[in-house]
């Protein structure tokens, strides 16, 4: 996997893989990399990945960006051993990762490279079928047990294929009918669910089954084994289900690891006319349970470990994607600085932030804020980003797209669901900015003689009333003026104390600040509300859009 040697100037040394689509560099504690270097800007560079190659590219940085000596402009090709040179650190490129197909066949096929025989001879083995070849009728039958069952649950490897094979050894190892595997689950009613359950002689599953409560609070809740051989008439256990199941006999152990923590048990029962359980097959069947009972924990941890393994990988996909959707660069147009960013507080986001240029020269920028956090809100901004593309595919003018987008969204999203949306349209001939507002907070556009106005004309949320109408704005950017637009995570950011950095901050940063660059603005924004939040958490994803005129 590619990763970052990185050389600081008092010569620490760091690595950093890299593992995602798109790998920040800065001052910042928000960036991917963060680099303590005085000369470095809080948000200096990007490492973005397309395809199989990888890209540097400057963010708009004070100092700039150096690879293999030479000033970066604009994207380019990163190499292995290429050097990138940010103030006085130095970052090596390194990618030695090579495919390696014979390791992993061997990995999964489990094989011995030295005697291939060996291999031949596992896989045709079957345990089950050589597992107990007579009655166990005496004590000394148990002390091979433990070996038999540890060889018999080797060849199983999912969750499932050793639950069936734990059945298959109880039918095998004492005279049952019926065999039911429980396991707990908090998720399921009661906290336990039925994971296996099996009649003699089937091998598709039982589809109904009932258990006395009694008997399975014995084992699960007390940690107690049951045996009974006249389930009708004893009094401990005798209920309507075994009256009605015409059960005569029935064996239940816990299944656990140690014996305070009982995670599921075995249950196997007889009807009337068959033989009745004994003593014996209590110990028989406690045996095979408490060999069992670690190869069964070690699948369902190993199951679980699969599964968040599998939500990672899902979660890393879904991020690579919506980070697709932000801009792989900047819009370059004479006069004109363009920055935006985006600070996701989950793996993935609900803010959107777009740059789309129109035929006719003009700029659509836009910013939204989907509703809630987390993977509902990062698909309703995958929709929200095709629908504002559509529109302006079709040449829509900017409140028809609005108006299109917020009925688009209201027949098809859940009614709990909505999005705040500012979208501007800048003529870069006149400096002309046409704008909606619908519910997002109201951006801020800092002028030349230090003012800050705020820009709110609009309407309601999208998503909300298909009906809706929006109100055009329109205002102009002169030499020197900036557009900035913001999410709430910005305006809402708290501090230790649960302050709120708020507007009239954000404000008096804008105000200060203005004759720096875009980049220049943005870093000072993002320094002011590191200072401010200092080592509180983000409550939501933080993004920022700066238009700015030269």
């Amino acid at each position: 996997m590619p990763q970052l040697n990185i050389r600081t100037a008092d010569l620490k040394n760091e690595n950093y893989v890299i593992s995602r689509l798109r790998t920040t560099i800065g001052r910042s504690a928000r960036s991917d990399v963060c680099i303590p270097d005085a000369f470095a800007s809080r948000l200096h560079a990007e490492i973005r990945k397309e395809g199989d190659a990888y890209w540097l590219q400057d963010l708009g940085s004070a100092n700039g960006t150096r690879y293999n000596g030479s000033l970066v402009s604009m994207p380019i090709p990163l190499l292995p051993g290429g050097e990138i040179q940010i103030g006085e650190t130095t970052i090596v490129f390194q990618d030695d990762s090579l495919p390696s197909h014979r390791s992993a066949t061997l990995i999964a096929d489990h094989t011995d490279a030295l005697d291939p025989s060996k291999t031949i001879a596992f896989s045709r083995r079957n345990p089950t079928s050589e597992f107990l070849e007579a009655q166990f009728t005496t004590r000394n039958d148990l002390v091979g047990l433990i070996s038999k069952v540890g060889i018999a649950l080797l060849s199983s490897s999912g969750l499932d294929e050793t639950l069936n094979q734990v059945a298959s050894l109880v039918f095998e190892a004492v005279p049952a009918e019926r065999c039911v595997i429980m396991l707990r689950d908090d998720e399921a009613e009661g906290g336990t669910k039925i994971s296996a359950a099996r009649m003699r002689g089937r091998d598709e599953p039982l589809e109904e089954v009932r258990i006395s409560r009694t008997v399975m609070d014995e084992v699960l809740k007390n940690g107690k084994s049951v045996l009974t051989s006249d389930a009708q008439h004893d009094p401990r256990y005798a209920s309507q289900t075994m009256a009605l199941l015409g059960i005569r006999s029935v064996l239940a152990v816990p299944l656990s690891v140690n014996e305070m923590e009982v995670f599921g048990l075995v249950y196997a029962d007889s009807p009337t006319y068959e033989a009745t359980f004994t003593e014996e097959h209590l110990n028989i069947l406690t045996t095979l349970a408490s060999v069992a009972s670690i190869r069964v924990e070690n699948a369902r941890l190993l199951e679980e470990r699969f599964e968040r393994e599998r939500m990672e990988r899902e979660l890393e996909l879904a991020s690579e994607i919506q980070q697709r959707f932000q801009p792989s660069a900047m819009p370059i147009i004479d006069g004109y600085e363009f920055q935006g960013i985006s600070f996701s507080c989950y793996e993935i986001g609900g803010d959107y932030y777009d740059f789309i240029a129109r035929d006719d020269g003009k700029m659509l920028i836009a910013l939204g804020d989907v509703s809630g956090k987390g993977t509902a809100a990062a698909l309703l901004m995958s929709s929200l980003h095709a629908a504002i593309h559509a529109q302006v595919s079709a040449k829509n003018s900017l409140a028809e797209t609005v108006t299109s987008v917020n009925q688009y969204l209201a027949h098809n999203t859940p009614a709990n669901r909505f999005v705040t949306l500012f979208a501007a349209e800048l003529d870069p001939v006149t400096g002309t900015l046409k704008y909606i507002n619908a519910g997002h907070n109201p951006p801020i556009v800092g002028r030349a003689d230090g003012r800050v106005e705020q820009l709110e004309s609009g309407g309601f949320p999208l998503g909300i009333l298909p009906t809706a109408e929006y109100e055009l704005g329109e205002t102009s950017l002169a030499p020197g003026e900036a557009l900035v637009v913001y999410s709430d995570g910005v305006s809402e950011a708290a501090n230790l104390r649960g302050d709120e950095f708020g507007l009239d901050r954000l404000s008096e940063v804008v105000s200060r600040n203005l004759t720096a660059s875009a980049s220049g603005l943005r870093d000072k924004v993002e320094s002011s509300l590191s200072t401010f939040t200092q080592n509180a958490p983000a409550g939501d994803d933080i993004t920022l859009v700066i238009v700015k005129r030269k």
